[in-house]
Parts: structure tokens; sequence; C-alpha cells
């Protein structure tokens, strides 16, 4: 059973690509949807709780439904953590010394 209707995610890959897309096509991007947004939910359930704990280090009470906030905050660390080629372990060691404009080694 799908867990995405097939049909708007068929129609979204047919805006970018004129011709046929295959159903092996739409239920692999159905099942790649489904797993990211369960790692968006996990990670912004996480994200929910630290922003509970500091809510509550301030003296203010915790929240008690996940807001949109939240996974915009989710969203955005994603995001950053995708597109930055400076992680160490993720992309590889070859970028752990950065050579600045003026020559010098920054680690």
């Amino acid at each position: 059973m799908a867990v995405f209707p097939l049909k708007p995610i068929k129609k979204i890959l047919k805006k970018h690509h004129r011709g046929e897309i295959s159903s092996e096509t739409v239920s692999y991007v159905e099942t790649a949807l489904e797993h990211f947004t369960e790692l968006l939910a996990k990670a912004a359930e996480k994200e929910f709780s630290d922003i509970n704990k500091q809510r509550v280090i301030t003296g203010l009470p915790p929240l008690k439904r996940l807001n949109k906030t939240t996974f915009q905050i989710t969203w955005q660390k994603i995001y950053k953590d995708t597109n930055n080629k400076n992680i160490v372990g993720e992309v590889g060691n070859h970028n752990t010394t950065l050579l600045c404009q003026d020559g010098a080694n920054n680690e």
C-alpha cells in the first residue's frame, strides 16, 4: 500500500521529463519519499526535544505539539549538511585542510 499518492509524484516527474515515465520509477520515488520523510521526522523529534530542553532551562513551559518551525530548522540543518563539502568522514579526509586566499592553512 502506497503511503504517498502516486499520481502527484508522476505529475511532478512529468514536469521535468517530457517522455514516458515507468511505474517502477514512480514507485521508487515514492519509496525514497517515504525514507526521506522518516529521516526528517526522526531528526525533527530530536530537534523538538532539544528546543523543549532549552525552553525549560529558560523558564518557559515546554511545547506540546510538534510545530512547523521545528521542521524548518531540521530541514535547514539537513540541507546545509548535504551541501557542506568540508564534512570530515562524510566526503573524505581530503577536505580537512582548507587553503585560504592568502595561502595560510586552516584546520
